[in-house]
């Protein structure tokens, strides 16, 4: 075994729970994420010049991001999915209604967030969803904190503006400029 092979094994060994968790989060099917998690490894395996990849992990990380929001396009229009086939929720949540207004919410989002592109997608998904630190963001991305906040900014602002949530002005909130003499 070479060793592009062995850090492949060992990424998969220390990251490949959070890396599910992550294809859960973005699929919202725990089936769908066994499945992509099979097609990351092949396609990790199969990465062409291996031994240029300086972090694994963030290798990993940006074609797991990639897979979910390809399988999201991909099976856009196939929103009703068959009783037995639906995943158990991965929280406790109670009420069946609830839990159907937050997963559709939830596809909401997450179809914004997937017409975002390149870093912003990565910047936004490490930090609103995997919830990492704009910090530890910075370290993995080789960009400052300072950037990162920036990146993580606009991106939350084009999710919004995609969402129709966008803040709008003072004046259409009803908010009237006060001027002192």
């Amino acid at each position: 075994m070479d060793d592009g092979h062995t850090a492949l094994l060992e990424l998969l060994d220390r990251s490949g729970a959070s890396l599910f968790a992550l294809l859960t989060r973005l699929t919202l099917r725990q089936d769908v994420a066994e499945d992509l998690m099979q097609e990351l490894f092949l396609k990790l395996r199969s990465a062409p010049d291996q031994a240029s990849i300086d972090c694994w992990q963030g290798y990993a990380r940006r074609v797991a991001i990639n897979l979910a929001f390809d399988w999201r396009r991909r099976n856009r229009r196939r929103r009703a999915v068959p009783l037995d086939e639906v995943a158990e929720p991965v929280s406790g949540a109670g009420e069946p209604l609830n839990q159907a207004a937050r997963t559709e919410e939830s596809e909401r989002i997450l179809a914004a967030v997937g017409r975002l592109k390149g870093i912003s997608r990565e910047v936004f998904v490490m930090h609103h969803v995997q919830q990492d630190s704009y910090e530890d963001i910075a370290r993995q991305l080789g960009k400052t904190p300072h950037q990162v906040r920036a990146l993580c900014f606009r991106a939350m602002k084009d999710v919004r503006e995609r969402l129709g949530c966008d803040r709008g002005s003072s004046e259409e909130k009803g908010v009237r400029r006060v001027e002192y003499e």
